[in-house]
């Protein structure tokens, strides 16, 4: 009896501190960007950055002067550092993009850009180093709409400049 009781602990023990095999997957080295067009001509852009891996980056590169987000100084520079990152083109043609803000909220870093365009282009172009410039094992992944649906580009590897979607 004691012999099995042992037995069944050690596997409970074993199971418990064996590691997860996507327990990380959330921590995922990308950073997504949402782009939305609404009816009015407004864009919106939300670059989603994992809360930890930015901190330390930005950090690091002397972006930010702390290890820290929650400050309003640290969120702002992060939103300079990331507009100054990405850039969108419709149908060759820059769109101005103007920074709203930064917020931290559920282990995530929010960006939040705007513009204005009148209508979904044929060919969207865009560039987004946000990052990427600092680490290059992070992919940056880009939702666009298109007439077609949703749009996904990713940049990974060393590619930091310009992909276009039909």
């Amino acid at each position: 009896m004691f012999r099995r009781v042992l037995i069944t602990l050690t596997a409970l023990c074993a199971v418990t501190l064996s590691p997860v095999p996507n327990a990380a997957a959330h921590e995922a080295a990308r950073v997504e960007t949402e782009v939305k067009l609404a009816p009015s001509g407004a864009l919106d852009v939300t670059h989603i950055l994992q809360l930890s891996a930015a901190q330390r980056l930005l950090f690091k590169a002397g972006i930010i002067d702390k290890n820290d987000m929650t400050g309003l100084r640290a969120r702002a520079q992060a939103a300079l550092y990331g507009s100054e990152r990405f850039a969108l083109k419709a149908d060759g043609k820059p769109i101005p993009l103007e920074i709203l803000g930064a917020e931290v909220t559920g282990g995530h870093l929010y960006i939040y850009q705007t513009g204005t365009l009148d209508a979904l282009p044929e060919t969207w172009s865009a560039q987004n180093a946000i990052l990427r410039d600092l680490s290059p094992r992070f992919d940056n992944i880009i939702n666009l709409p298109t007439k077609g649906g949703i749009r996904t580009l990713t940049f990974s590897g060393s590619e930091l400049d310009i992909f276009q979607s039909p």
